[in-house]
């Protein structure tokens, strides 16, 4: 394998900023992560990457990850995760590099051009397309491939792959061969703080667990009950209802958290129920959108009043304070959904 090595210089820090006066990214935000200082790292749009600290002030990292890279192939953020060191890890889809806290970046794992999944150590194993990634706090790293190869005319579908620590690459399942997993679309992962992973069926409409030991269970959502012209119903999880969940985080009480595209909301299981947790958007008839949707908008203020848009696109992530910072993509900016309940905008482009 080969690897390459470029040190990238931070840049100047800007004035800190209040919650009235958001901040400007050098381009719109595609990927956010916290570290464990509880600074935010952005990714955004062509290879820019900043941190932004808990009390506003901004540095880049680097506007360009291809910076210092001679040949391919070159760094892209196409997913993004960040382990319990601060060290980040990024993808082309088939390569992942690792970018260390001081700016390093190196070829972590995956080989170029083969667009193959191969299990084994890291000289052997080979990605074909992955999606999302997402460190394991107990050590290693989930991704979740697409497979679109539809050799068996069954449409795509999904691996679900683990890099040890040790970076052994194993496969776990995958959404054709498990028949409690089994999906066509999956919209966003998360992980807990022992390792069981999260997944949200785009296609079924619902949020399922992953187990260490193997076992599936659906905790929110009924599965596949609605292909078309789906509804949002809160309360009981035997009969609460979603329309379009995506990326998942767990907040320090275990609690799940999600980002509902369709709905521009986010939403919380907890004690059995599913609640809205921050927005306020109309939800439109069924005859206006037979995949389902609610008005978008663009709004701060307490959680229950906030708006959003999120597509095209959304991303959360989480800090030790459970702070939620969240990627508005139809509004490109960054809002934050304080443990106290209000929405406020972090970064706003024009």
């Amino acid at each position: 394998m080969r690897f390459f090595i470029v040190f990238l210089a931070m840049g100047c820090s800007l004035s800190a900023f209040t919650q009235t006066t958001p901040l400007k990214l050098p381009s719109s935000a595609m990927q956010i992560v916290v570290d464990s200082k509880d600074n935010l790292i952005v990714h955004c749009y062509r290879g820019r990457m900043v941190k932004i600290a808990p009390n506003g002030t901004m540095i880049v990292i680097t506007d360009d990850l291809q910076k210092g890279f001679k040949q391919n192939p070159y760094p892209k953020c196409e997913a993004l995760a960040i382990d319990g060191m601060d060290n980040l890890y990024f993808t082309d889809r088939n390569v992942i590099w690792q970018m260390s806290p001081s700016g390093q970046i190196n070829t972590f794992i995956g080989l170029p051009y083969l667009a193959r999944r191969t299990d084994g150590s890291a000289a052997v194993a080979s990605f074909r397309s992955i999606q999302y990634m997402k460190a394991d706090p107990t050590g290693g790293i989930f991704v979740v491939e697409r497979d679109d190869t539809n050799k068996d005319g069954q449409g795509d579908y999904y691996v679900i792959r683990k890099i040890s620590a040790d970076k052994m690459v194993s496969t776990i399942t995958d959404t054709r061969n498990n028949p409690a997993l089994k999906s066509t679309w999956i919209a966003g992962i998360g992980v807990d703080s022992v390792g069981n992973l999260y997944l949200s069926d785009g296609a079924a409409r619902c949020v399922k667990k992953l187990e260490k030991n193997g076992t599936i269970t659906t905790l929110a959502g009924i599965c596949n009950k609605r292909e078309f012209k789906p509804v949002y119903i809160q309360g009981d999880i035997s009969k609460a209802e979603l329309m379009s969940p995506e990326d998942i985080v767990l907040n320090r009480k275990g609690e799940i958290i999600f980002a509902d595209l369709r709905l521009n909301r986010i939403i919380k299981i907890a004690g059995n129920k599913v609640t809205t947790l921050a927005g306020a958007s109309e939800i439109q008839p069924n005859s206006l959108n037979m995949g389902g949707r609610s008005k978008e908008g663009y709004k701060d203020g307490k959680a229950l009043t906030a708006l959003f848009g999120f597509p095209p696109r959304v991303q959360i992530a989480i800090d030790s304070k459970d702070n939620l910072y969240i990627i508005d993509g139809g509004n490109d900016c960054i809002r934050k959904l304080s443990a106290a309940g209000l929405v406020t905008t972090v970064s706003k482009n024009p």
